[in-house]
C-alpha cells in the first residue's frame, strides 16, 4: 500500500488513510487561518490504491500545480504534486516502499464532528495562541475546546509535544479569560491519561490562580483520585504532588 506524506510550512507529516478536510473551520483535519481559505475548502482522500484531491466549491479555488481544479471532481495525486489552498502550499510525498509510520500523532485521530476526520492538533494549538495574542477570546475558546476533545481520546504520554502544547494553551486561556473552567480541563486531561503533573505546569497553574477564585467541575478531585490509584498500582507518585493537589482541591475545588 502506498504511503503518503504532506509537506507544509517546512514540516513533513504522515497522511493516514481516510478523508481529510482542509479549511478554516475547527472541525477540519487541517485548519488554516487564512482569509482566502473557505470554511470547508478542499478534501484529501487516501485509499488503499491512491490519493485524490477534491475542491469543495471554495470561493478562491484550489490549485494543483498552478492550475485551478474543477469543483467536486476527484483529481488523483502523485509524488511531487503541489496543492495551493489560499496562501499555503502543500507538497505531496509518496513512496510505496515506506513502512507504516508509528507516530504518536496518529493516535490523535479522533472524530469530533459528524462524519468528519480529526483536525491537526499542533496547528490548532498555534491558532489558540494566535487568537489570544490578538484578543479574539471566543475564537481561542472554540479552538481550545476542539483541541481538548482530541487529546482526551488520544494515547500519548504527558511529555509529548502536542500534550505539552495543549496544556500550555489551556492555562494561557484560563489566565486570559480568568475562568477556572480551562484549568478544570487541565486536571481532567491529567486524570484521564494518568499523567504526573510536572512542577512547571503546577507553577503555571498557581500563577493563573492569582486571578481565578474557583475551579469548577470535578477535575481536581478526579485527578487526586487517579494519583491514589496510580500509587496503589506501584507508580512512584511524588508525595509533594499528592500534597499540592490536595491543597489546590481544598482551596479552589468547585462543584
Amino acid at each position: 500500500m502506498p504511503q503518503y506524506k504532506i509537506k507544509i510550512g517546512g514540516r513533513t507529516l504522515p497522511l493516514p488513510p481516510g478523508t481529510h478536510l482542509v479549511g478554516r473551520m475547527s472541525d477540519c483535519w487541517m485548519v488554516l487561518d487564512d482569509d482566502l481559505v473557505s470554511r470547508y475548502h478542499a478534501r484529501l482522500l487516501v485509499t488503499s490504491d491512491n490519493l485524490s484531491l477534491e475542491d469543495l466549491q471554495s470561493s478562491n479555488g484550489t490549485f494543483l500545480n498552478s492550475e485551478r481544479i474543477t469543483a467536486r471532481t476527484k483529481i488523483p495525486l502523485k509524488h511531487g504534486d503541489a496543492i495551493r489552498v489560499g496562501r499555503e502550499v502543500i507538497s505531496i510525498i509518496s513512496d510505496g516502499s515506506l513502512a507504516p509510520v508509528d507516530d504518536p500523532m496518529d493516535s490523535l485521530r479522533k472524530t469530533i464532528g459528524p462524519h468528519e476526520e480529526t483536525q491537526f492538533p499542533q496547528l490548532i494549538s498555534q491558532l489558540v495562541q494566535k487568537s489570544l495574542k490578538v484578543g479574539k477570546l471566543k475564537e481561542a475558546e472554540r479552538y481550545a475546546l476542539a483541541l481538548t476533545n482530541q487529546l482526551m481520546g488520544a494515547k500519548v504520554p504527558g511529555d509529548h509535544p502536542t500534550a505539552r502544547s495543549c496544556i500550555s494553551c489551556l492555562i494561557a486561556l484560563a489566565t486570559k479569560s480568568s475562568s477556572g473552567v480551562w484549568l478544570d480541563r487541565v486536571f481532567r486531561l491529567h486524570a484521564g491519561h494518568g499523567w504526573l503533573m510536572s512542577t512547571e505546569v503546577i507553577a503555571d497553574i498557581r500563577s493563573a490562580l492569582n486571578q481565578i477564585a474557583r475551579i469548577p467541575g470535578k477535575g481536581l478531585s478526579e485527578y487526586e483520585k487517579k494519583l491514589r490509584e496510580l500509587s496503589r498500582e506501584g507508580v512512584a507518585v511524588p508525595k509533594s504532588l499528592m500534597q499540592t493537589i490536595a491543597e489546590l482541591r481544598d482551596a479552589y475545588g468547585g462543584l
